[in-house]
C-alpha cells in the first residue's frame, strides 16, 4: 500500500527535519506498532512524502520523491530495562535536565523541546538519577497525543522512548546527536492523562557512535515499553560544556 503523507512542522526535532521517533512511529503505527526503523536521511518538514508498507512482509519505507528517508521492519525487541526509578526519583532527575542549564540545539523538539508549550510538544526532559548511569523523568501524556478512547497514539510512544536515550549517552557534555536506528516494542499504551516515568540508559558509548535503552513504566513499575538506540555524532560537531 501506498500514502502521500506531509510531517507537519511542529514534530520536528532538529530544526529542519522530522523527529526521528514520530516519523519511524507513523510507519509503526501501520504495521502493529513495534519494530525497528533505520534512518537514511533527514526527514523533510511540510511537503509530500510517500510512505509504503505491506502487511504481510511487516516492512515499511519513507520516500521523498525517488530518495530513500526510513526502512521499517517489524520485529521482536528484546531489550532489558532496570528497575523502575520511582516518581519521587524522576521528579528529582527532571530538575537536573541539562537543557534548564543551557540552551540546546533542540529546544524546540517534539520530543524533549523545553520551549515547547504543554500539549504541543511531550516535554519530555529526562535528567541523571544519579544511579548507574539512569535518567529519568515523569511524563504525563496530553489528550492531544492520544486517540477517542484516551490511549496515547503509538507515534508519541516511539517519539516518548527516542530523545531521552541521547541524554543518556550525552551525559554532562552537550553533543550534537542524531538518531541512526530506533528500535520499539510497545506492550501497553499510556493513557492519556496519567503520569508515568520515562527512563533512559547508556549501552555502550564510543567514538561518534553510541547505543541507548529507554523505557517507560506506569505507576506500578511494569513496562509498558522499551526502546534502544543507535546515535550518531556527526563529523565536525562541537562539544560544549554547560556553563
Amino acid at each position: 500500500m501506498s500514502e502521500r503523507i506531509v510531517i507537519d512542522r511542529r514534530f520536528r526535532g532538529p530544526p529542519h527535519s522530522g523527529n526521528g521517533g514520530y516519523v519511524a512511529g507513523l510507519l509503526a503505527a501501520r504495521l502493529g506498532g513495534s519494530g525497528d526503523a533505520s534512518f537514511r536521511r533527514p526527514v523533510p518538514l511540510g511537503r509530500e512524502l510517500q510512505a509504503d508498507w505491506d502487511s504481510s512482509a511487516g516492512t515499511a519505507a519513507l520516500y521523498d520523491q525517488a530518495e530513500l528517508l526510513v526502512e521499517f521492519q517489524r520485529s521482536a525487541v528484546a531489550i532489558d530495562a532496570p528497575l523502575a526509578p520511582s516518581l519521587a526519583e524522576a521528579n528529582e532527575a527532571n530538575g537536573r535536565f541539562l537543557g534548564r542549564r543551557v540552551r540546546l540545539p533542540f529546544a524546540h523538539c517534539f520530543g524533549c523541546g523545553i520551549e515547547r508549550a504543554e500539549g504541543d510538544g511531550l516535554r519530555i526532559f529526562a535528567g541523571p538519577t544519579g544511579r548507574d548511569g539512569v535518567y529519568a523523568t515523569p511524563w504525563t501524556p496530553h489528550a492531544a497525543h492520544a486517540d477517542a478512547n484516551g490511549q496515547v497514539r503509538p507515534e508519541f510512544v516511539w517519539t516518548a522512548l527516542d530523545c531521552s536515550g541521547g541524554f543518556a549517552v550525552m551525559g554532562e557534555v552537550m553533543r550534537f546527536l542524531v538518531t541512526a536506528w530506533l528500535a520499539v516494542r510497545i506492550d501497553a499504551l499510556p493513557q492519556a492523562g496519567e503520569t508515568y516515568v520515562v527512563a533512559a540508559w547508556p549501552v555502550e558509548r564510543g567514538e561518534r557512535k553510541h547505543k541507548s535503552g529507554t523505557a517507560i513504566y506506569g505507576p506500578d513499575g511494569r513496562v509498558l515499553a522499551v526502546g534502544g538506540a543507535l546515535w550518531v555524532e556527526p563529523r565536525g560537531s562541537t562539544l560544549t560544556s554547560p556553563g
